[in-house]
């Protein structure tokens, strides 16, 4: 049986063998595979249909003369394309403060969207406009509704506001539930359902709509009240209670 050598010989021996393996294991190049590459060379590409063909040569696509194209054309566009000025001239906005708020938004809004100042006078003009349409047929409602309350419409409104604040600082009604009875509020029937929720409520001294020509006043309405025939007799009742719809709002 022969002995097993060892040492650093037995360790070099190894290692050279390892490497004429690793040697053996290389692959060179061939003829085959150069002749190949000869032939990579002298290929002629084909151009795709829906490629332009100023944009392609012999040996393939134009990548220069590509790129050089897109970038005249976003040159042209970005030229071409309107700006927003550093700051817009709103001298023409007659009864518009630079401050407002609205006025200062909208200008924000306009520069970073690259609004153009005609453009921006233009839009700036058609919401004033349409601002002061609607504040006006506002201010005509609000004027409709105070003729149908009649002379006393201020005495009547101010009345139903004192009543319904009392309620917010007795703690039944909420600032929420006070907003509420503003809106109620806006209308002429709001007031009058008001007035009757008062009379509901026991309140005699309430305003009513101002009396005119032949209608009866607030005190004579009362005294049909407490005639004794409003208890005792309904035609008188009702006849009373007619006028009170007639002449009393609520």
């Amino acid at each position: 049986m022969a002995e097993q050598t060892e040492g650093l010989m037995a360790n070099t021996q190894t290692e050279e063998s390892e490497a004429d393996i690793k040697d053996e294991g290389m692959v060179t190049a061939s003829e085959d595979n150069l002749v190949q590459g000869e032939d990579l060379e002298n290929v002629e590409y084909e151009r795709p249909e829906n490629f332009p063909e100023k944009f392609w040569t012999a040996e393939g696509p134009d990548i220069e003369k590509l790129v050089n194209s897109y970038n005249n054309v976003e040159k042209k566009l970005s030229e071409g394309r309107p700006k927003a000025p550093e700051e817009y001239d709103i001298t023409s906005l007659e009864g518009i403060d630079a401050e407002d708020p609205l006025l200062v938004k909208y200008s924000a809004w306009a520069k970073d969207n690259g609004i153009p100042q005609d453009a921006f006078l233009k839009l700036a003009n058609e919401l004033v406009e349409t601002g002061y349409q609607s504040e006006q047929q506002a201010k005509l409602d609000t004027d409709n509704e105070r003729k149908l309350l009649g002379e006393n419409a201020n005495e009547i409104i101010q009345s139903n506001i004192n009543w319904g604040r009392s309620l917010v600082s007795k703690g039944i009604f909420t600032d929420q539930d006070y907003s509420e009875l503003e809106v109620l509020g806006g209308t002429a029937g709001g007031q009058r359902l008001m007035q009757k929720l008062r009379q509901m409520q026991g309140e005699k001294d309430i305003p009513v709509v101002a009396i005119a020509g032949n209608q009866l006043d607030k005190e004579e309405l009362f005294a049909r009240v407490a005639d004794p025939r409003y208890q005792t007799d309904p035609a008188f009742r009702r006849q009373t209670e007619k006028m009170f719809e007639e002449n009393v709002p609520g």
